[in-house]
């Protein structure tokens, strides 16, 4: 596993969410959906980082991350790890779907990525993040109508939030045969491969994978369906 040296190069808030500016090269920084294990100097519980936005000294990390944490705080970083987001090149409506209490995780999709003359239209319930000006937000609520406008849905969702995430899609009439989408699973990865401990283990179809090394993103079709969607 790559190891390299990382620094927490500034705290702040950033539309009312705590960030954490990192340093470190450009070949660490996750992609959308990827992850970071960052580990606090003599430390024995790894941090998963996962990306808010690029910087020009690295990248912007969304929270949860140790109140201990400082500008100037050392940390040694592992990766990156695990599968992204892989948007088809011929998205032209793309639907964010945020089912957790952040949207941060999902804003590399806008800014990093380049879906020329794409829609891209934001759910989520939480404190809108800093979305660029033509990118308008909706509640969750207001999801099933706009099942049949997305061609594509990119999602991040706790694990236990699942069931719900089903259920959301099941109440449209007008959902589509054809589902196209993938979705980052939130939850607690604690040895993050190393240990194949399964704790983070996820039913997908008639499977059981790791979230740590199989993911975090997954075909969103494929795990609603394993919700018994």
């Amino acid at each position: 596993m790559r190891r390299i040296s990382g620094l927490v190069a500034e705290l702040g808030l950033s539309a009312g969410e705590e960030k954490a500016l990192i340093a470190c090269p450009a070949e660490t920084i996750p992609a959308p959906g990827q992850y970071l294990l960052a580990v606090e100097g003599g430390a024995i519980q790894a941090t998963t980082l996962f990306s808010a936005g690029l910087w020009k000294q690295g990248f912007l990390a969304a929270k949860p991350f140790p109140a201990t944490w400082q500008p100037g705080t050392g940390l040694t970083l592992f990766g990156p790890l695990g599968n992204g987001f892989r948007l088809p090149a011929d998205v032209q409506r793309l639907a964010l779907v945020a089912m957790g209490n952040t949207s941060s995780r999902l804003l590399p999709l806008v800014n990093n990525l380049k879906l020329p003359q794409a829609n891209i239209t934001l759910f989520s319930d939480a404190q809108s993040a800093d979305l660029p000006p033509d990118v308008e937000a909706y509640p969750i609520r207001d999801l099933p109508a706009s099942l049949d406008w997305a061609d594509f849905f990119a999602v991040d969702s706790p694990l236990e939030s699942l069931e719900t995430l089903g259920a959301v899609f099941n109440q449209s009439a007008q959902r589509p045969a054809g589902l196209r989408g993938q979705v980052l699973v939130q939850t607690n990865m604690p040895c993050c491969g190393l240990g194949k401990c399964g704790v983070c283990a996820l039913r997908v179809k008639r499977d059981w994978k790791l979230i740590c090394e199989d993911g975090p993103v997954f075909d969103l079709a494929d795990v609603l369906k394993s919700s018994s969607w």
